[in-house]
């Protein structure tokens, strides 16, 4: 009690004409607004962040990608972009960085591939027996292989048909074609044709075309292709009565695959020389079903027609058969 009587007289005899004479200023009282006092409670304010996938759905999309499965992914992505539009750009934005990576790679790896390297292709083979009245045999075997290259893609298809009937052969046909393609982009091509053929019962012993030309990619999606290919051709004929012939001709192609649904698949080819003396057409339009692994069956129809047969010859041949392929 003492001591605060005293601190309260030093007070008032030394701080009193201090304020008087205005040497001191006055107490100010501080308020500190309810902002500022978070704001130093807070860190600074950080930068608003963009919104993101909810976590189920950026999980199910990393998962999708994981797989490499382009079929799985492109169902996610489908379904996510239509369960989140606002987040289509960013999905569209991660499949064209995945496909141009993939593409990256791919030519990389075609730049490192020998010259026997990143070869496939298919082989397809039928044969039907008869007896009895008629005696008859048929085998149809062929072979296509590609390699694709960087800038290069190289054909080889070569395919064997025969038949006969109480031992007289009604059909010898033999074809041999090497076909190389140079890319000028992904749709526009070069390409140039050696093709060697044999068929004496139409009338040839051999016939020997090249052709120079262009192709191009008219549609190509995963589901859906469509090639065309068209240039000059010279062609060379040996008959089976000796007579020789040369002839400068236009070549047409057309090579189509649909693929109907997974295992399924529908293809028409179709290729024409045509000049003033002959023209060629031939045509085959099939139908895939996959049956296991790499082994298909293929229904066709197969169509031939020369403008000028051989005496005692029809100009349109047609056979439908049944085979077997295998890819690798």
């Amino acid at each position: 009690m003492i001591v605060r009587t005293l601190l309260a007289t030093l007070l008032i005899v030394y701080a009193a004409p201090a304020l008087a004479r205005g040497d001191v200023d006055p107490p100010v009282a501080v308020q500190i607004e309810p902002a500022a006092a978070a704001a130093e409670e807070a860190p600074a304010a950080e930068e608003e962040q963009e919104p993101q996938l909810p976590p189920t759905v950026q999980q199910m999309v990393d998962d999708a990608f994981a797989t490499g499965n382009d079929a799985e992914i492109a169902a996610v992505v489908k379904f996510a972009r239509r369960a989140h539009p606002e987040f289509a750009g960013e999905l569209n934005a991660r499949l064209a960085a995945r496909n141009e990576e993939r593409q990256a790679a791919r030519q990389t790896r075609l730049a490192r591939r020998g010259v026997l390297e990143n070869w496939s292709g298919r082989g397809e083979i039928g044969a039907s027996r008869t007896s009895g009245n008629v005696d008859n045999l048929g085998i149809f075997a062929s072979l296509n292989a590609t390699r694709e290259g960087l800038r290069w893609r190289h054909q080889v298809r070569a395919s064997a048909q025969i038949q006969e009937i109480n031992g007289f052969r009604t059909q010898e046909r033999l074809l041999l074609t090497y076909e190389p393609h140079y890319k000028v982009n992904e749709r526009l091509s070069t390409y140039a044709l050696l093709q060697a053929e044999r068929d004496p019962p139409l009338g040839f012993d051999g016939r020997y075309s090249a052709s120079v030309g262009l192709g191009y990619a008219l549609v190509k999606t995963p589901r859906f292709n469509v090639d065309l290919q068209g240039g000059p051709a010279f062609r060379h004929t040996e008959f089976t009565d000796g007579f020789n012939e040369d002839t400068i001709s236009g070549r047409a192609a057309l090579d189509a695959r649909l693929r109907l649904r997974p295992g399924v698949t529908l293809t028409q080819t179709a290729s024409a020389f045509i000049d003033s003396g002959s023209n060629t057409f031939t045509s085959a339009t099939g139908l895939e079903t996959q049956i296991i692994g790499a082994l298909s069956a293929r229904l066709s129809y197969n169509l031939q027609y020369e403008s000028e047969p051989v005496p005692g010859r029809v100009s349109t041949d047609t056979q439908s058969r049944v085979t077997l392929v295998y890819g690798f």
